[in-house]
């Protein structure tokens, strides 16, 4: 549902929108279950946790209403899954949750002309 609120959002509020629109890849709204592999496995080496990028954005926000720092540009997360063995997956590291970008490199950048928002793969 983020794609098209994005775009109606684009649509309604034009140039004046102050909308970042950030996709994550390799997350999912259900964090517990990554440490839980006994339970689930395969969620631990598959998945990366979506929480740790909502405080991300909430600290983004704060500076934003509080000093008037820029907010992100709309953008593809890339992270990095764990890998390893489903159920045993190695710690996470920086390197598997990279930071908001405060400008994207082109090729992660999310953009919306006329009445499409394109979402690079």
């Amino acid at each position: 549902t983020g794609r098209p609120y994005f775009g109606m959002n684009k649509i309604v509020e034009g140039a004046n929108s102050k909308l970042s629109y950030i996709e994550v890849t390799n997350a999912q709204h259900f964090d517990t279950f990554i440490g839980l592999p006994a339970v689930l496995p395969g969620y631990d080496s598959r998945y990366v946790p979506l929480h740790v990028y909502l405080m991300r954005a909430l600290d983004a926000m704060y500076a934003h209403l509080k000093t008037g720092a820029a907010l992100p540009a709309s953008q593809v997360l890339r992270t990095v899954p764990r890998g390893g063995t489903p159920g045993a997956a190695p710690a996470i590291t920086a390197a598997n949750v990279p930071p908001i970008a405060a400008v994207p490199a082109a090729a992660d950048a999310i953009s919306f002309s006329g009445s499409t928002v394109t979402v690079p793969d």
